[in-house]
This record gives structure tokens, sequence and C-alpha cells, in this order.
């Protein structure tokens, strides 16, 4: 019996692969330009029929912009859903990267480039940190392309589809780390490697609380702790959606974790976790409609008890 479950749970992964790549197919081979135009109008067919994403996208612009406008709100909702169809050609286009395409396409500001080539030249790890905003698929691949890359993979459930992401994703040489394997990412860091942490997910009871745009958010220490234990560097990019069809990239400079900062490591950590956090806000209040704002980033919340409550 075991066996034949087993066996159907295979059959089910296979067709849902099947559903998967015939979606993703037109990607493969569409000009790039139009893989863009069919994303948004993907996107656009998908908002008025989904009425559950809405709701939690406009519910957490409320938090996020208390002073916005039901118009602005809903204004913003809308632009995000456009988004959201080009995040989703270029998560799917992204595999097809060349130097050349990047070459012809990105756009980095000139404070932004001098961060990159210095950091280049002191030849030491990057913590290059992200979150979900603006087109994060394509800094996979950009990783690859410019720099001695890795990336923090989480193990889809379905084989064929894991195996089929793990090879997009990997395209351009990036070295794709399984999320479990903490050890492997210190080793990288050490030989001189540049590692993504989109770390902006609701981290649960495994985060500790920080403050960003104006709730409480539970967030995974990883970056900072790898910085603290490596001495590796800390970068934040962000990779926007251009007008047509461009790429924008913007880099800061977080600097090396200074252990004497505070008597603890937990205060440190925390230190450099509320900083990274904060320059993703202020980025995200500069491109609202390029955050994530569909995903429940916000659902874990702290205990309110006693007097405070």
């Amino acid at each position: 019996m075991a066996i034949l479950f087993d066996t159907m749970k295979h059959i089910g992964y296979f067709f849902s692969f099947l559903i998967v790549y015939l979606f993703y197919f037109p990607f493969k081979i569409l000009p790039y330009k139009w893989c863009l135009a069919y994303g948004i109008f993907l996107t656009k067919l998908l908002y008025p029929l989904d009425k559950k994403h809405q709701k939690v996208a406009a519910d957490n612009i409320r938090f996020a912009f208390p002073n916005y406008s039901e118009e602005q709100i809903q204004s913003l909702v809308k632009a995000h859903y456009r988004h959201l169809g080009i995040l989703l050609a270029h998560t799917l286009w992204a595999p097809r990267m060349t130097k050349k395409w990047l070459d012809e396409n990105l756009i980095i500001d000139a404070e932004s480039l001098q961060i990159e080539e210095e950091t280049k030249k002191q030849g030491v790890g990057v913590i290059l940190i992200s979150g979900h905003f603006g087109t994060w698929e394509i800094l996979v691949q950009f990783l690859g392309i410019r720099m001695k890359g890795g990336g923090i993979y989480k193990k889809v459930r379905n084989p064929f589809v894991d195996r089929l992401l793990r090879s997009m994703r990997s395209k351009n040489g990036v070295v794709l780390v399984p999320v479990q394997e903490s050890t492997q990412v210190i080793k990288l860091l050490k030989q001189g490697y540049w590692i993504g942490f989109g770390a902006d997910q609701n981290a649960g009871k495994a985060g500790i609380f920080v403050p960003f745009m104006n709730r409480q958010a539970s967030t995974f220490v990883g970056p900072a702790l790898m910085a603290y234990l490596t001495g590796a560097k800390m970068l934040y990019y962000s990779v926007l959606a251009g007008e047509n069809g461009k790429v924008i990239v913007r880099v800061k400079d977080l600097g090396f974790v200074d252990k004497k900062l505070y008597p603890s490591k937990d205060d440190v950590i925390r230190h450099y976790t509320e900083l990274w956090t904060k320059t993703l806000e202020e980025e995200v209040k500069l491109f609202p409609e390029q955050y994530f704002w569909v995903h429940r980033r916000w659902r874990t919340q702290p205990q309110v008890t006693g007097n405070n409550q």
C-alpha cells in the first residue's frame, strides 16, 4: 500500500510539473520584450479574479502608508499587479540572460558601481542582502555573471519542479546552497564568494522582531549572523524593473560587523538586522509598487500580555 501511495504521489508530481512546464515554455522561446508583455497580460487577466491577494496587498499598504487615501491604496495595488507581471516574466526569462544582454540593459549609478568595484578589489566574501522587492530572480543571474556568486536555495516539495528551478537558477554559474547547509555558506564566504540572501520573509518563531514599514516584523538573522561569524562584508542590493525592460541596480554599503559595537553577540546581530531592514524600507518607500505586498510579511506578531493589552 505504501509503495502504491508513493507511486501515485510521484505521478501527481509529474502531471503538476507538466502544467508548470507548459506555462514556462513560452518564456523559453519568445523575445524578451514579448515575454514582458505576456507576463503583464497574464497578471492583468488575474487581477479581477484574485480578490484574496488584492485584500492582503491593500491591508499591508494601509499599515505601511497610513496617510494614503483609499484611492491611493487601490491605485498602488493595481500598479503592484502590473509589476507582478514583469516579475513573472523576469523570473521565467532570467535563465536566458547573457553578459551581452546585461551590458546593454543594466543601469547602475556611479556610487553603486564604485561600491561594487571596490568590494571586488578587496577580495572578501560578501553577504549580498536583498528582499522580495524589485525583480529578485534577475539578481540570481546577475550574481552568476558579474561575481563569484552563490545563493541560498529552499527545496521545492515536487522533485520534478525542484530540478527545473535549480537548473534555471544555476544557468549562469551561481552555486546554490540548500537552506539547511549553513556550514557550506560559511565555507563559500571564506573563499570570497558573494552569497545572496533574500531575507525579508516572515521568520515566525525563528526570527527576531524588528520594525519594518510601521509594524514589528519577525525577521531572519541569517545575514547578520553569517557576517558576524565569517567577517564577510554586507552589501544591500536593489534590483529594480526599469522602463523599456531595463534593469536598475542600486547598492548600499553596510560595511563589516563591528563586534565591539555592543557588549553581546545578540545585540550586535540585532543592530545589523535592523540596519539592513531599515535600508530595505527606505528603498521600498522610493519604489513602493515593486515591493511584494501580496505576501504575509507581518503574519507573526509579538505576543501582547499583561498591561500591554
